[in-house]
């Protein structure tokens, strides 16, 4: 991270809602945003780095390792190869969810494992998220904002909810996986093992100083990324260092491999699977 954050602070009505899609990468929206308070309140909310990224580690919940019995392992490589590449057809969140990468990205997993998903299906009856009120809860809690507009996002234990729903609907045998926390080379021998991985970042691929910020009821303080996205990973090359998504706004795209994952460990390190 920069020296700098600069917190927007919400009232507990959303009044402003950014999120994947929804932003030029090629602007910064800080001083917009920013607009919406005085200059001596903008003083008050800027915090020193390591003052900050010890407040947003406290927001992120200890998640339970996901297990998953009687079936075969997850990860079925002994040796990590160099490359590998999954051949998954990409998914477009636009026009019909502009702001529903996460969801779009479950869809196109979905799709990849054979089950007739609609990403539109998937919104409205799967994702959980809440039109009014949003700064009652956390992006690890409930999908903020409305996909279909100007969303927020959520984060993966949302989108491991909506696909636990489906799958059981489905009566399938299939579970899903959250490997948020997972350094990069585990994310690899997952994808090695054959299993595309929802996974977060930014719009692009661009790393971005903007964030917004409130505290719940219940005290617990949100940090939000106005440039989060949500993609599909299905490749990567560590000779050329290169990874390869199916982004929701661009189609099958390949990324830098080390800025990826700077921005994938910004976000959270979040990320899940299907198997």
């Amino acid at each position: 991270m920069n020296k700098y954050k600069f917190l927007i602070a919400l009232s507990l009505s959303i009044t402003l809602l950014l999120g994947c899609g929804s932003i030029d990468p090629s602007e910064s929206i800080t001083s917009d945003v920013s607009s919406v308070l005085a200059t001596n309140e903008l003083d008050d909310i800027k915090e020193e780095n390591t003052d900050l990224e010890a407040a947003m580690a406290d927001t992120v919940p200890t998640e339970p390792e996901t297990t998953v019995t009687g079936k075969e392992p997850l990860i079925t490589v002994d040796a990590l190869p160099d490359s590998y590449q999954l051949d998954v057809e990409p998914l477009m969140q636009n026009p019909e969810l502009p702001t529903g990468c996460e969801i779009t990205s479950l869809t196109c997993l979905l799709n990849y494992l054979g089950f007739p998903a609609d990403k539109e299906m998937m919104a409205d009856t799967y994702l959980d998220y809440v039109l009014e009120n949003g700064t009652n809860y956390t992006f690890f809690e409930k999908y903020i904002g409305n996909p279909y507009a100007d969303g927020y996002g959520c984060y993966s234990p949302v989108i491991v909810k909506a696909a636990t729903e489906y799958l059981a609907d489905q009566n399938s045998s299939l579970e899903p996986v959250n490997l948020s926390g997972s350094p990069k080379e585990e994310l690899f021998r997952v994808i090695a093992s054959g299993h595309p991985i929802v996974i977060w970042g930014t719009v692009y691929n661009q790393y971005h100083d903007s964030y917004l910020a409130w505290t719940t009821p219940d005290g617990d303080d949100v940090y939000w990324n106005t440039y989060e996205h949500c993609m599909l990973l299905t490749g990567y090359d560590t000779i050329s260092s290169t990874v390869t998504v199916c982004d929701p706004l661009r189609g099958e795209v390949q990324y830098d491999l080390e800025q990826f994952f700077y921005v994938y460990d910004d976000m959270y390190q979040q990320a899940m699977t299907i198997y």
